[in-house]
């Protein structure tokens, strides 16, 4: 924040020095009258002394002159963010890449993780109204689902067609993800977000997330898991359960060690799914902050002058207050 600070309005600071000179001649003035009135009797000075409490204090015009510094720095507009244009904040696109897997098929959240999170992915977009959303699946590799669009009607039915079984091969291969999506983003790499929505990670894709973090043209990261660290029964749709390679039931739980890892190793914002729309809110305000981020050429510089302000309102209401009128 300290290196972005500027003003806008710069010529105002002049009103400093100006203040600070008004405000030394008061004070010497004022000096000069006390010491006048040495020649006067003491009985005689203390009836014609006003605030002589308060004569080696602070006095009305050290408040008066606080209050004028910090008029003079809020008018000269004082800045240290910027705040997207409207139009910057509608085009910044967001990839969805959904883990489309039979571990999806787990019933810990029901239905299934793989509705909950078909759910959450429409909540999520209806959300975020006029801007692009393009959408990956992935398992064993990742395929482009639907390129960018803002129609939400037209990004539900591809979402409501993804199972497991037309997925070419099977696997858990999020780092497949990545090229696609810097691709699909190309030169809007950089004010958008990679999101990706999954029941968790594989730690051998840590160093290519890793790497890809790493990269200034790549999009920030964030994960929307769903399911439990319990896991549940993985179904198929004639209710059998799914097996994994020894043939027992799939172990469906979710690794948090491995979660936190891809959160300080890669980056990587990750939101747990839960009920309600706590994890949508916590989501839109990571893709906000990843759009401020963002190097916006039309972006405006907010005006912070309002904090000072208040501080100088306060003070000016210390006028009114009996014996410390100013009086020049």
């Amino acid at each position: 924040m300290i290196d972005a600070l500027h003003f806008l309005r710069p010529l105002w600071l002049l009103a400093i020095p100006a203040s600070a000179l008004a405000w030394w001649m008061v004070r010497r003035r004022q000096a000069r009258n006390v010491q006048l009135g040495d020649f006067v009797a003491p009985h005689l000075k203390n009836a014609l002394t006003m605030n002589r409490d308060g004569a080696a204090g602070i006095k009305p015009v050290d408040g008066v002159a606080s209050a004028m510094l910090l008029l003079a720095i809020a008018a000269a507009g004082p800045a240290w963010d910027k705040q997207a244009s409207p139009w910057f904040e509608e085009t910044a696109p967001l990839v969805v890449a959904m883990e489309i897997t039979d571990s999806m098929r787990a019933n810990d959240l029901e239905p299934t993780r793989l509705d909950r999170a078909r759910f959450k992915v429409l909540d999520l977009v209806g959300a975020r109204t006029g801007s692009r959303t393009a959408l990956i699946a992935y398992a064993g590799t990742a395929h482009i689902v639907m390129p960018p669009s803002t129609d939400i009607e037209v990004l539900k039915p591809f979402i409501e067609s993804l199972d497991p079984a037309v997925m070419p091969q099977p696997g858990t291969n999020a780092a497949a993800v990545l090229p696609l999506a810097r691709e699909m983003l190309g030169e809007d790499a950089t004010v958008g977000t990679l999101l990706f929505v999954n029941d968790g990670f594989d730690a051998a894709d840590l160093d290519a997330f890793t790497a890809f973090a790493g990269d200034a043209s790549a999009p920030p990261m964030a994960a929307l898991v769903v399911g439990t660290d319990e896991g549940g029964v993985a179904l198929l749709p004639d209710g059998a359960p799914v097996t994994g390679p020894t043939g027992a039931p799939l172990d469906t739980r979710i690794d948090e060690g491995v979660l936190r890892e891809f959160e300080r190793g890669a980056d990587v914002a990750v939101v747990r799914a839960a009920t309600g729309d706590a994890d949508i809110r916590a989501l839109l305000r990571t893709i906000d902050s990843n759009l401020r981020q963002a190097d916006d050429p039309d972006a405006a510089w907010r005006d912070q002058g309002w904090w000072f302000l208040l501080p100088a309102l306060i003070l000016g209401a210390a006028w009114f207050r009996r014996g410390w009128t100013m009086r020049w």
